[in-house]
């Protein structure tokens, strides 16, 4: 019908009328007339706000410490990051300074392409650069009722649009399970990479442990054939060998969980707030096994070395 109507996000009412957080209420300018190139658009609804769950905890907390009176502390540091966005994820932001307007209201309105178009209500105004004489659509957006309904309703969807478009495929469907798999790739092939350059580090470093306990094994070769000597079975040798790697490996694991926190605390007054990064109990639980079993793997060697270990030769060492 081309009815000179509009629905807005909160950012645009924010901008226009005021934010709740300033004037101390709520405003629903449903019913208000904003202009956009001198043209009189009625606001007939306004989109509820989006925002991450981040932003929303961000300002719960801001309400609840406005209630509360004022101490002595730091500020919390947002990173390098943060603060370049507005309010956040631009994708939230996005949707929130969104002014919608009907095709034909758009079309019949601005004929002439390109245009700079002006949205102004009192004394507030925004101005936004956009192509409006073109009548034909680029995108369509299909919401559907249930995933399980998602196959045959894209059959659907290119059904209809062939039988419009002459049989000319000439569009493209994408879906968000699309853009789901390509984040999946994005984070797997990282988390591959990392995966791979941990193996290379625990063969190197358990290689390296190997050699330290082959040079303290030769450095106590008379003490070992002296054991031996007294009545130490093989056994006994190669029991105290491994346990002595199983000490060292679980004092090193422990020195690294208290360096992972230490370079944890740094990057969280560096980072972003929405990107901060956590150490979780299962994290630091398959680290210290894993290096556990290295070292136990690379004491194996030269336990066995020392059990086998003939007690006369080694008293004829040096």
């Amino acid at each position: 019908m081309a009815r000179n109507v509009c629905v807005i996000g909160t950012e645009t009412r924010d901008e226009l009328w005021g934010a709740p957080e300033k004037l101390g209420s709520e405003i629903v300018p449903v019913g208000e007339t904003l202009f956009i190139n001198a043209v009189p658009l009625a606001v007939i609804g306004m989109f509820q706000h989006y925002e991450s769950e981040q932003d929303r905890k961000e300002r719960l907390l801001a309400q609840s410490q406005a209630s509360q009176p004022q101490t002595d502390g730091v500020a919390r540091n947002r990173g390098w990051w943060g603060g370049g966005r507005r309010r956040g994820n631009f994708v939230f932001y996005l949707k929130n300074t969104t002014v919608y307007i009907p095709l034909n209201t758009v079309w019949m309105q601005s004929r002439s392409g390109a245009s700079r178009i002006a949205i102004s209500y009192g004394g507030a105004s925004r101005t936004v650069t956009g192509t409006t004489g073109d009548p034909r659509l680029s995108s369509l957006g299909v919401k559907i009722a249930g995933v399980d309904r998602l196959p045959e309703a894209l059959q659907q969807v290119r059904n209809v649009l062939m039988c419009t478009h002459k049989g000319i495929e000439d569009f493209t469907l994408r879906t968000q399970e699309d853009w789901a798999e390509q984040i999946n790739v994005f984070v797997h092939n990282p988390r591959l990479s990392g995966g791979l350059i941990a193996g290379i580090s625990l063969l190197v470093g358990g290689i390296g442990i190997m050699n330290i306990m082959l040079a303290s094994i030769n450095e106590r070769i008379r003490e070992i054939a002296i054991c031996k000597a007294v009545g130490a079975t093989g056994w006994s040798i190669f029991t105290q060998v491994l346990i002595e790697s199983i000490v060292i490996a679980l004092l090193g694991a422990a020195l690294g969980v208290v360096t992972s926190f230490g370079f944890v605390r740094v990057l969280e007054q560096i980072s972003p707030t929405a990107n901060t990064p956590v150490i979780t109990p299962g994290a630091m639980l398959i680290a210290v096994v894993f290096s556990a079993a290295v070292w136990v793997c690379a004491g194996l060697f030269p336990a066995l070395k020392a059990a086998r270990l003939d007690p006369i030769q080694p008293l004829r060492y040096e």
